[in-house]
């Protein structure tokens, strides 16, 4: 299936990554995913109107850009799990951090997490995950990681530098959606431009 990943975001949803080991977001096999953590995003992101914007930690540089993406998809774990693309996301000995680690359970139709999964015997987290039982899938993103840069300093007193905080932040306001645009599409080529910072 195609999609138009280059549609120019109605909304900007931001938060701050505080864990930032490749499980959330999840950057392998060619699209950016969001299948775990932030159940209040993954409920409400309006897919091919809406990108998710992750920020750094006061700790590292609250101004630096984790990862920007385009929201194209929003997908239930269990298709998730049984959809072929989304294979190479499971984890294993060499993808710890896969985050395809949800599936349907043979009874009663309930969820579980597979057992190679990171949260696996981690109860909160997995009911926390298991929420929302949805996944963000985005074609079109800039993922930094480490290499996270520092936003422009037009940016520092708009609210996508948030500092320290729990949940996310909605920017609907066009002109700083339309500068925020403008400045990564026009300096960064889509992709991965660095290493998760905390591995």
């Amino acid at each position: 299936m195609l999609y138009d990943s280059t549609f120019k975001p109605n909304r900007l949803l931001v938060y701050v990554v505080a864990s930032d080991t490749g499980l959330a977001p999840n950057v392998t096999g060619g699209s950016c995913t969001l299948a775990v953590c932030k159940p209040q995003i993954r409920k409400h992101a309006k897919p091919e109107s809406d990108w998710i914007i992750g920020m750094s930690t006061s700790k590292h540089g609250a101004n630096r850009l984790i990862y920007a993406s385009s929201v194209d998809e929003r997908i239930g774990y269990a298709d998730y799990w049984h959809i072929p693309r989304f294979h190479s996301k499971r984890p294993n000995a060499e993808n710890l951090y896969g985050d395809n680690f949800n599936m349907m359970a043979p009874v009663r139709g309930a969820y579980c997490t597979y057992k190679q999964g990171i949260h696996y015997g981690n109860a909160e987290k997995i009911q926390r995950n298991h929420s929302v039982p949805q996944v963000l899938v985005g074609h079109r993103f800039w993922y930094f990681g480490a290499n996270a840069p520092q936003l422009p300093d037009s940016f520092l007193d708009t609210r996508i530098v948030q500092g320290a905080r729990r949940g996310h932040k909605v920017i609907d306001d066009t002109p700083i959606i339309d500068a925020f645009y403008s400045w990564i599409t026009e300096t960064y080529q889509t992709g991965i431009h660095g290493n998760p910072r905390d591995l």
